[in-house]
């Protein structure tokens, strides 16, 4: 029997968040996140009340507690449990950082589409090539 894990929802339709959660997993040795498509997250979406507005603009963090954070605030707690990123995350503690890291997350996030054709994601998995 595993220990619970926080979720990490992500955008599976994104390139550069599919290479992020990548590269997330091979930092997280203890092993202490689920990370969870969105496509496969409805009914997680649904129980913490997120919008898909919301989960169109940033991941999502769902503690063991059900507390959710997003974007940076999700970095800050989920870095937290991840070793090697224990030190970024502890930094965002500082007011003045987290407020930095919120607006580099929020342009990041709001042209993922642009980086993850740069990436060459598939053309598939893209969420610029949804249907809205």
């Amino acid at each position: 029997m595993h220990s619970p894990r926080s979720k990490l929802i992500f955008d599976d339709r994104c390139g550069l968040c599919q290479k992020s959660v990548l590269f997330l997993r091979g930092l997280d040795w203890f092993k202490t996140i689920d990370f969870i498509p969105l496509s496969q997250a409805a009914e997680l979406v649904a129980r913490h009340h997120i919008t898909a507005q919301a989960m169109e603009a940033a991941i999502h963090h769902v503690s063991l507690s059900g507390q959710v954070t997003k974007g940076a605030h999700a970095f800050r707690v989920f870095g937290m449990k991840i070793p090697l990123l224990f030190p970024c995350a502890l930094l965002l503690y500082l007011p003045f950082v987290l407020r930095l890291a919120n607006r580099l997350y929020t342009t990041v996030a709001s042209r993922r589409q642009t980086l993850s054709r740069l990436l060459r994601c598939d053309a598939g998995q893209c969420s610029i090539h949804r249907n809205s």
